[in-house]
């Protein structure tokens, strides 16, 4: 086996660097300018906390990109589920059945609706930008037509919501139980990438959808099952962050967050396309973000400065994926003389 290099080993390490290096900078000038330390243990506990719903929602978003695709309808989908399992858990604070219910529910409606997303790009066949814009509109109307077109918040919802995403966990440093949830699905999510016929067949539907037809597996039966297992994340994803929020819910709840986690799973790595990156890289990438935003609301920055920082982070995500891209053409060029076939067909 040959032993990796220095720059190999920087190469694959470098985000959680980058991550260490913008730490010690907060912690620098949350000093000078505030007055105040960040590395302190309050804001960390807080910070991982309220990212963990992220990371969920990215884990679902990682297997979309690994295998090929991309999902712009992820914050309305999310929107949509919210309200739904408000409006199925009708306040009933105290009753457990009804909170089972809502779980299935919301579960069930995120699969199915992610699920629909990979039964139209199997069936169309065109890239799935084109198709999760048109049922990002489809969802963001379903949403407002299930609250009569008014901006409702639920508030109150059953306690287990905050049991599962809100409660501190005092030997943890306050840790949020969301946070042990988010561990927990990081973990399957990866067994199933690494160590399942599945997850090689995902990777496999991102780099080269012909070799998957070849092994007699149907590359639009793997789509929707992409499609459909994400769901599954995303759904569980909404229950931590209505339990973040103390059981309460907003239909804005989700809407816009796809974009954070497809720029933090670039920054960590995992190419748009498909085909490359790890589980692990996007969660380096999501926090990275999570930690330029809350460092900014922390030093007190104006809020449009804080989107120009992030825009300028995610145009950055895009440079870094299309250069190795460009990084993997050469080196197969190198090797063969001619580029990867899937980048003659791009």
């Amino acid at each position: 086996m040959q032993k990796k290099k220095f720059k190999d080993y920087l190469r694959e390490y470098m985000m959680v660097l980058v991550l260490i290096l913008v730490l010690i900078i907060f912690e620098i000038l949350g000093q000078t300018m505030v007055g105040r330390n960040f590395f302190d243990i309050s804001n960390l506990t807080t910070l991982i906390s309220q990212k963990a719903y992220l990371v969920i929602v990215g884990v679902g978003i990682t297997f979309i990109m690994l295998g090929g695709a991309m999902d712009l309808s992820t914050g309305y989908l999310l929107s949509t589920v919210g309200m739904v399992m408000a409006l199925v858990d009708g306040n009933k604070s105290g009753d457990g059945t009804f909170f089972l219910l809502t779980f299935l529910v919301g579960i069930a409606l995120a699969v199915v609706l992610s699920g629909f997303n990979g039964v139209m790009y199997s069936w169309l066949a065109v890239f799935p930008f084109i198709i999760t814009l048109a049922t990002q509109y489809i969802f963001q109307g379903a949403t407002y037509l299930l609250t009569g077109g008014q901006n409702k918040t639920f508030s109150k919802l059953n306690p287990a919501f905050k049991g599962l995403g809100g409660t501190p966990i005092s030997f943890l440093g306050n840790l949020k139980t969301g946070v042990i949830v988010m561990v927990i699905m990081v973990i399957i999510g990866s067994i199933i990438l690494n160590k399942t016929h599945f997850g090689r067949n995902v990777y496999a539907l991102g780099s080269n959808p012909d070799a998957v037809a070849l092994s007699g597996v149907s590359v639009a039966k793997m789509r929707i099952a992409v499609f459909a297992l994400a769901g599954l994340f995303f759904g569980i994803a909404q229950i931590i962050n209505i339990g973040n929020k103390g059981g309460s819910v907003q239909q804005s709840f989700g809407v816009g967050d796809e974009f954070t986690v497809m720029a933090g799973a670039m920054l960590g790595g995992v190419k748009m396309g498909g085909g490359g990156g790890k589980i692990s890289n996007m969660v380096v990438g999501v926090y990275l973000i999570g930690v330029l935003d809350y460092g900014m609301k922390y030093l007190n920055f104006n809020q449009y400065w804080i989107y120009v920082v992030l825009g300028i982070v995610l145009l950055a995500a895009i440079v870094l994926d299309t250069l190795q891209t460009r990084a993997a053409i050469n080196a197969a060029k190198k090797v063969s003389g001619k580029p990867p076939k899937e980048a003659q067909a791009a």
